[in-house]
């Protein structure tokens, strides 16, 4: 699931075609994801389980371009009743009615199951819209045939990086998209920056701790990653064995492994005179509006399929070994129990500040991105091109 990938696609309209018949009376309690090959089959193997002895049984729906779906069938009262997307999203969807407060449809308590995290993670505005099943960031990967040990600084990964980049020979230092806010925030936050403060209801892009970050980035990250800053372009460079490094999600690991790369996960690395700030995110089961006027067996089974998954032992195990989901259960959550990949993910979620949910956020990244790429082209200094971007997104507040 390319998660980030589609941060800034809220918004965006497109056709339905990828869900096929969308209508909810036909379809029933439906749920939409836009998973990994072996997320997906993780998932039906679970919704199989869930769906054992249920009438209203819960129906998958694999959905590529999530948002824009989303974007089209939820003001037409289409689509589904609950979807898989990181907490972000809550703000701007509750301003938008796209999403169901199930607050007293629940029969579990937030604070009682979840961590703190994870529990705030799913409100807004004293209402209950989701229910969390799993933490997660990007972290630093890397290929045991290239790399015979993690470097514990952004020193030493450089110097690895400087001895397999030769981009003439097809090999990289670096796979990473090197202007998408939320796989390189743990360096552009390195030195107290922020890309944006919920209580102040500002963004700090142009302030000279988030340019010293990105200073850092346009040095020492953007030389050793191929020139397309794509997502499609970066990741295909790790999976065939032509970069000893990676940053990226848990929604890689399985896929590079069933490619043949010998993965390792580490924590992301010590930065000298800061400290990685990366993003993190908590994964949600959010309830749509679509639930409002649904039949009451309708209701039951998105809210039911939601607390199941979020608290089946067998659901948050196979998840963290297999799929490398941090668990946010309080009884799951000890890292060192569930293997070596949960470890370091959760090493880095540690290091990292929660996405806002603020609807603000969303107004964000589009700027920023654009930003990056102008400063790595040599169009514009880190400072020139962050004080512009904060100029543009206050502008859009406006």
């Amino acid at each position: 699931m390319q998660r980030r990938k589609l941060l800034a696609g809220i918004g965006g309209m497109a056709t339905l075609t990828a869900a096929g018949c969308l209508g909810n009376e036909e379809q029933g309690t439906t749920l939409w994801h836009d998973f990994t090959e072996g997320e997906q089959d993780a998932l039906e193997e679970q919704v199989a389980t869930f769906n054992e002895g249920r009438e209203d049984e819960l129906n998958v729906e694999q959905v590529p371009e999530i948002v824009d779906q989303l974007d089209t069938a939820i003001p037409s009262g289409e689509g589904p009743e609950t979807f898989a997307w990181a907490h972000d999203w809550v703000g701007t969807y509750y301003d938008r009615e796209f999403i169901y407060d199930a607050s007293d449809d629940l029969s579990i308590d937030l604070d009682d199951t979840f961590t703190d995290a994870a529990a705030d993670a799913a409100r807004w505005e004293g209402g209950v819209y989701g229910l969390p099943y799993a933490a997660e960031t990007t972290t630093l990967m890397y290929n045991k045939e290239l790399v015979d040990e993690a470097p514990e600084t952004l020193d030493e990964m450089v110097d690895i990086m400087e001895e397999y980049h030769d981009p003439e020979g097809n090999m990289y230092g670096l796979s990473c998209p090197p202007a998408d806010p939320y796989f390189i925030s743990a360096f552009v936050q390195a030195f107290g920056g922020r890309f944006f403060d919920s209580e102040t209801e500002d963004t700090h892009i142009d302030d000279d701790e988030f340019v010293e970050g990105v200073e850092l980035l346009r040095d020492q990250i953007w030389p050793y990653v191929p020139q397309d800053p794509d997502y499609d372009a970066q990741v295909p460079v790790f999976a065939d064995g032509n970069a000893p490094f990676a940053i990226n999600g848990p929604w890689e690991v399985g896929g590079f492994r069933d490619g043949g790369i010998d993965v390792g996960l580490t924590s992301m690395p010590d930065i000298d005179g800061g400290d990685p700030t990366p993003y993190t995110g908590i994964q949600l089961w959010y309830f749509t509006t679509n639930l409002e006027d649904a039949p009451e067996e309708e209701v039951e089974t998105a809210v039911e399929w939601a607390e199941w998954h979020s608290t089946n032992e067998d659901a948050i195990l196979s998840n963290a070994e297999n799929h490398g989901f941090i668990p946010v259960h309080r009884d799951y959550t000890d890292a060192d129990d569930l293997g070596e990949d949960v470890a370091a993910f959760a090493e880095t979620v540690s290091m990292g500040v929660q996405m806002p949910a603020h609807e603000r956020m969303d107004q964000v990244w589009n700027p920023v991105e654009a930003g990056l790429e102008q400063v790595f082209n040599d169009q514009s200094t880190p400072q020139e091109a962050m004080e512009s971007a904060a100029e543009e997104i206050r502008g859009r507040w406006e």
